[in-house]
C-alpha cells in the first residue's frame, strides 16, 4: 500500500451497466436515507480515535438487499471525500461485481488463496458525478469460504488494507445461512444488519442476533430495506430506514 493512503485501480475502472438503480441513479428519498445512514454510522465511532473503520454488512436471510445497501453506503461515504473500499466477502453468492459492472476475478478468493498482489485485485467504481470508490470483488468461488474468511490471512489482509483507507465495508453472507459473517466480525469495528421489512421472520432475526452476540460482534444498528414510508419508525425515509436499537 502507498503511504499517501491511496490504492489506485489502474486501467480497471468501469462504469456499471446494470438493471437496478444504485448510487447516483437512486431517487432523492433513497439518497437522503443513505445520507442519514452515513451520518449515524460516522457518529457510531469516537472522533478522538482516528484510523480506518472496518464495517461488516450482513442480514438474517438472503435477498434482504444487503449488497445493494453496501454499495450505496460506500458511494455515500465517498461523497464526503473519504477513501472507501468495498470488499465482496459473500463468496458463495457474490453480486457486487454485477451491480458495479466490474470483472468478477481476481478478487478476495485469490488474495486468500495464494496471491499477494493486492493492487492487482482492486477495481474502481466511478460514478457519473465524479464520485468513486475502490472494490475488491469476491473472485472465483472457493471450496471452503468459511475457513478462508476465518483465517489468519484474512485478518492480516484487513490490517494491511486499513492502512490505505478511511472506511472499509465488507459485504458478508447472511448470518442465518452460514457462519461466515460471525467468523469475520471479530476482525471488524462494527456490523450493520440489513432487514427487509415484512419479509424477515422474527425468530430468524433473533437467531441472527444470538450468533452475532456469541461471536462478540459490535452491532452498530439495523437497516430496514423496503420500509413503508410514513409508518412512523425511527430514522425512516423512503424505502430505507436506519434503526439504532431493535424493534420486536
Amino acid at each position: 500500500m502507498s503511504e499517501n493512503k491511496t490504492a489506485p485501480a489502474e486501467n480497471r475502472s468501469r462504469r456499471s451497466h446494470r438493471g437496478e438503480r444504485i448510487c447516483e441513479d437512486l431517487s432523492f428519498a433513497a439518497k437522503e436515507a443513505f445520507k442519514r445512514l452515513r451520518t449515524n454510522l460516522i457518529a457510531s465511532f469516537p472522533e478522538e480515535e482516528p484510523g480506518c473503520r472496518l464495517v461488516g454488512i450482513t442480514s438474517a436471510q438472503p435477498s434482504d438487499g444487503k449488497s445493494t445497501v453496501a454499495i450505496d453506503l460506500a458511494y455515500s461515504l465517498a461523497e464526503l471525500e473519504q477513501k472507501v473500499l468495498l470488499i465482496d466477502a459473500d463468496m458463495r453468492r457474490s453480486s457486487i461485481h454485477v451491480k458495479a459492472g466490474l470483472e468478477h476475478a481476481p478478487g478476495l478468493s485469490e488474495l486468500l488463496d495464494q496471491s499477494d498482489d493486492v493492487r492487482g485485485t482492486i477495481q474502481r467504481y466511478d460514478g457519473r458525478t465524479g464520485v468513486g470508490f475502490d472494490i475488491i470483488t469476491a473472485g472465483e468461488p472457493p471450496k471452503n469460504p468459511s475457513e478462508r474468511l476465518n483465517s489468519k490471512r484474512m485478518a492480516t489482509l484487513l490490517q494491511k488494507l486499513a492502512e490505505a483507507y478511511d472506511y472499509i465495508l465488507v459485504d458478508l453472507p447472511p448470518i442465518g445461512a452460514v457462519v461466515d459473517a460471525a467468523a469475520v466480525s471479530k476482525h471488524l469495528d462494527g456490523m450493520l444488519v440489513v432487514v427487509r421489512e415484512n419479509a424477515c421472520p422474527r425468530g430468524l432475526l433473533a437467531e441472527c442476533m444470538s450468533q452475532l452476540r456469541y461471536a462478540g460482534a459490535n452491532v452498530l444498528g439495523f437497516v430496514a430495506n423496503g420500509a413503508v414510508e410514513g409508518s412512523g419508525k425511527k430514522y425512516q425515509y423512503g424505502k430505507y430506514g436506519y434503526y439504532n436499537d431493535y424493534y420486536y
